[in-house]
């Protein structure tokens, strides 16, 4: 990797083969040669050099790129862009781009024959690879993109004449180079042909950030940006990608001086404008808004796509408020002159929702009235029409208005594309709320019911007529609406009309089905039969209306979801709640005229044990109501009254000793103290052998929490005393205990793991691997918890590994007669090694008596001569600022480089301050900050980072499981030499103040 070219430099090349030989090796005899090949023999002279680099450029290079363009800028039609979020760095990305793998296949075979059948001398064969490397990248083929652009680097590489081998890299002035020098001065010199392997360079580098290889990039680059060969047409390329590692990586701070390089020095004017709104956006996101004024006003300056341009003037007109001298009614009517443009004309809705989000701080009925207005502008995006319904589901869910609310979310999933940002929160949002509202309806069903069961037989019958009436009435009206025939409720088409109907519509579909159709008709003829036509009309449907089921009738019913109050005949949905329950069984193919007060009397609970069943129903409604309102919307105040409603209706409920207990916790977390201290009592009084009432029994009124009860806290006790004791029977009843009583309580991942571990050790290996995979599904935002049980799992899964390894150790006698392991052994885990040694079981056990009796000889304490330099603080001496991990966890470090990453681009903009990891032996890991001037410096910045990471940085990491100090660079390479950390720890606790 190009991480590691600073080793490869005055290194020979070995000999690589091209892809296009790797695709050619399995089509021709061995003996068989290539023009290209061919060729080799031939002399180099004028004209064979002025005719093989025309016929490669423009016979296959020229039509080959001009291809590839032309799919991406279908791509860049095609797409539709999310403004109210950050931009991608590139307006596709290379995973998500679902690009027909013809086209590009197309691209590839057109390069590769350029290369075969020409001159392998000439100037343009590079290209033709780099075109190559470029298919395969977007292809998100990475494998074959990174060989590509590695056999550019390595065959292309310049070469001196008198040697036999080309050596990549080499040093001028102390620095590294491994650029082909390009001789560009004067006119002559511009024209002359441009090297591609410079540019593979690059595409390199996109690759490895693709992947999310960021150290290889970043090391990549750091090299290119310290040649002092690298070619100055390249320099805004190379901020460019600078750019994009970091955007990439979110550290959006550190990217603004790359960006405004990249926009300075990059030729491709769409992609400046692109960074340019992007540095806006990182401006507007850090709340600057005169930068941001100054950054979006440059955009209009390159005459971007008119989307853009829209865009950018509506950022203008919003950060316009929180520059200086800036107002809203000024920035409004702004707008508003916009909104009388004839070319704003089809962005009418995103004038309304900017309008909307700047009103939004000051007047939220006003900011309200612009977003119904959005949502009534005719517009072809739905992107904008879900970020509308997503914000106006919001405004009613923090009212706590969770019926407007559902309905909000709802269409805002119905129009969201996949890739829209919020799709999580929308999804789970709308899933509880539609929980919530099924309750809801449900218990009012049942009530609805009950009130028409009571009643006087007389009575029943005249209402039920009456109903009756009216909803066959509302039928035939429906019917009439959507033009059914005989007054029925809609039934899908049964199979024979839909082969008939296809049948008709085309002929082919008969010929191939053994029907008379039009032989002499062409498949290619048919719009299905065309990939390229079908492909194109998928991406225009969605385009226009999002993505939608495959349903009958998917336009009308949608519209009628979002735009109207309008039903399809068979939604029950638009009848009422009662009317919808007694036809629930009834439903399928119902005719209007057969609705009778028969038929509406058979749901209704007329006998004792369907009133019952009734009850039992709202019971669990009204049950599971609370737990919802408390446990998913955190809405203390209506759990509180739905429980108390619940007690009301129903005060002998099979879980009121549960419902007591909550309603005591939840009034002591809303501070209603006289009510909790009601409940409490109560719960102790009538029921005081449950579990509940003993989870508070002794226990202070203010220091019982739902989230945090003494009674499963003593259950995990017990059962990890248990684990320890052998006694793992009990650690898995405990477990069940704990699982049937409460639905969260205290530690229950520990819980989780714990019981994984007791499964494994009595020998249920599966059940044990299942669990953990089950941890780490459920608690998938607990970096710790995950690291634990996957670090149990990889153990468990390489469980025969361990063992022959371990029975591997070598068993030495010394002189004293004692017994000590061979520490000449390499640490390495056993399921790394491509071919662990297995041995007999009669080894395994000798082995296994043997590492019984061992008394390990602890190794002798290293002495390394770690110095200081000097007692001027601020001479001239290069440090690093260390991060030492006291335990391996590969969670643990990733978070650590991300937040410390995050904190310096936050505190420290600017000074360059850059953290990686780093491994000096398997196990001690570093983070590495780099690079101080001198010792002052470092001392500063251990002395602020030593008090903010256990506060801020890195809170979730235990500041016992890490230490921090600084080391000059000539020590580090002590330290790197003689792996002594802990020698130096103490050099450094014994010269330095700690205070």
């Amino acid at each position: 990797m190009f991480c590691n070219l600073a080793a490869m430099a005055q290194q020979p090349v070995q000999a690589q083969k091209s892809p296009t030989q790797v695709q050619q090796q399995h089509t021709r005899p061995a003996n068989q040669k290539t023009p290209a090949e061919k060729m080799k023999s031939k002399p180099w002279n004028w004209k064979r050099q002025f005719f093989q680099n025309m016929t490669t450029r423009y016979n296959y290079y020229f039509h080959a790129n001009l291809q590839l363009q032309g799919i991406l800028a279908g791509v860049n039609r095609e797409r539709q862009e999310n403004y109210s979020e950050f931009l991608p760095f590139y307006p596709y990305s290379a995973e998500s781009l679902n690009l027909n793998q013809s086209d590009l296949d197309s691209v590839i075979t057109r390069a590769s024959i350029a290369i075969q059948i020409h001159d392998a001398r000439g100037k343009w064969i590079d290209d033709c690879y780099l075109l190559i490397g470029k298919a395969y990248y977007y292809k998100a083929d990475w494998e074959n993109a990174d060989k590509t652009f590695a056999f550019i680097n390595m065959n292309f590489a310049p070469k001196k004449k008198d040697e036999y081998k080309t050596v990549v890299g080499q040093s001028k002035n102390s620095q590294l180079s491994i650029a082909t020098r390009e001789k560009r001065k004067g006119v002559v010199g511009k024209m002359k042909h441009k090297s591609a392997r410079n540019d593979a360079f690059l595409w390199q580098a996109k690759s490895y950030l693709e992947q999310g290889k960021y150290d290889d990039a970043q090391s990549l680059l750091n090299i290119l940006s310290e040649d002092p060969y690298y070619p100055k047409r390249l320099h805004g390329s190379l901020a460019e990608m600078q750019a994009f590692r970091l955007y990439k990586q979110e550290r959006y701070l550190e990217s603004i001086e790359p960006l405004k390089v990249a926009i300075k020095d990059t030729d491709d004017k769409i992609q400046r404008a692109r960074m340019q709104y992007i540095l806006g956006q990182i401006y507007d996101y850090n709340k600057q808004p005169d930068s941001a004024l100054v950054a979006f006003r440059d955009v209009l300056s390159f005459h971007p796509d008119p989307l853009m341009d829209f865009h950018a003037r509506l950022e203008i007109a919003k950060n316009n408020i929180l520059a200086e001298g800036g107002s809203l009614e000024e920035s409004l009517a702004a707008l508003e002159k916009m909104l009388k443009k004839e070319n704003f004309i089809p962005y009418r809705d995103v004038i309304y929702f900017t309008m909307a989000e700047i009103a939004m701080p000051e007047d939220e009925a006003r900011a309200e009235e612009f977003l119904q207005r959005s949502l009534k502008e005719p517009s072809d995006n739905t992107v904008q029409k879900a970020v509308t319904y997503y914000t106006l589901a919001n405004m009613r869910y923090d009212d706590r208005n969770y019926a407007a609310a559902k309905k909000y979310y709802d269409s805002a999933a119905a129009v969201m594309p996949n890739d829209f940002s919020a799709a999580e929160i929308i999804n789970a949002r709308k899933d509880v709320l539609n929980e919530v509202d099924a309750n809801i309806a449900l218990i009012h069903q049942e009530d609805s019911l009950q009130a028409i069961a009571a009643m006087d037989p007389s009575s029943r019958n005249i209402f039920l007529e009456k109903r009756a009436s009216e909803m066959k009435a509302e039928a035939k009206r429906k019917a009439a609406l959507f033009g059914r025939e005989n007054n029925s409720f809609y039934v899908p088409p049964s199979a024979e009309v839909t082969q008939q109907r296809l049948m008709n519509s085309n002929p082919l579909y008969a010929q191939q089905n053994g029907g008379q159709g039009n032989v002499n008709g062409s498949m290619g003829d048919w719009y299905f039969y065309n990939p390229v036509t079908k492909s194109s009309g998928l991406q225009e449907f969605k385009r226009r209306w999002g993505n939608r089921p495959l349903v009958d009738n998917w336009r009308r019913s949608a519209a009628a979801g979002i735009g109207t109050n309008a039903r399809m005949p068979g939604d029950l949905s638009a009848l009422d709640s009662v009317e919808a329950q007694l036809l629930s069984r009834n439903m399928e193919a119902l005719p209007a005229d057969s609705i009778t007060v028969e038929l509406l009397s058979k749901n209704l609970p007329l006998t004792p044990e369907l009133l019952q069943q009734s009850k039992q129903k709202q019971m669990n409604a009204g049950f599971d109501l609370g737990k919802l309102y408390h446990d998913k919307l955190e809405n203390l105040p209506e759990a509180i009254k739905a429980y108390d409603t619940l007690l009301i209706k129903f005060p002998e409920h099979p879980r009121k000793p549960e419902i007591l207990y909550s309603l005591y916790v939840w009034n002591d977390q809303a501070s209603n103290t006289q009510a909790a201290e009601r409940y409490k009592n109560q719960l102790l009084k009538d029921y005081g052998a449950t579990e509940f009432a003993r989870a508070i029994r002794g226990v202070k009124f203010e220091n019982v929490d739902d989230q945090n009860n003494k009674a499963a806290l003593a259950l995990y006790d017990s059962a990890y005393i248990n684990y320890l004791s052998g006694n793992y029977d009990i650690v898995l009843q405990n477990k069940k205990a704990a699982d049937s009583l409460y639905q969260k309580y205290p530690h229950q991942a520990q819980f989780e793991i714990l019981n994984s571990m007791a499964l494994a050790k009595l020998g249920d290996e599966a059940g044990a691997k299942a669990a953990l995979e089950a941890v780490i599904q459920k608690y998938t935002a607990d970096d710790e918890i995950i690291a634990k049980a996957q670090s149990l799992l990889n153990v468990m899964n390489h469980k025969q590994e361990l063992v022959d390894y371990l029975s591997g150790l070598q068993v030495q006698n010394t002189d004293d007669k004692t017994r000590k392991v061979d520490e000449n052994i390499n640490i390495v885990y056993p399921w790394q090694r491509p071919d662990p040694k297995l041995v007999d079981s009669t080894q395994l056990q000798k082995a296994k008596d043997s590492l019984q009796n061992i008394t390990p000889e602890p190794p002798p304490k290293p002495k390394t001569p770690y110095k200081l330099k000097g007692d001027d603080l601020t001479a001239a001496n290069p440090h690093f600022v260390v991060l030492s991990f006291n335990r391996v966890e590969k969670a643990m470090i990733d978070k650590g480089v991300a937040q410390f990453s995050k904190y310096n681009a936050e505190k420290h903009a600017g000074e360059g301050i850059e953290v990686s990891s780093f491994v000096l032996t398997p196990t001690d890991i570093m983070l590495i900050f780099r690079l101080f001037p001198n010792e002052e410096a470092a001392l500063k910045y251990w002395g602020e980072v030593q008090k903010e990471a256990p506060k801020s940085i890195i809170p979730h990491i235990n500041p016992k499981d890490y230490s921090i100090f600084i080391i000059s660079r000539e020590n580090f390479i002590l330290l790197n030499t003689s792996k002594d950390l802990q020698g130096y720890k103490e050099f450094f606790e014994s010269n330095y103040e700690l205070n």
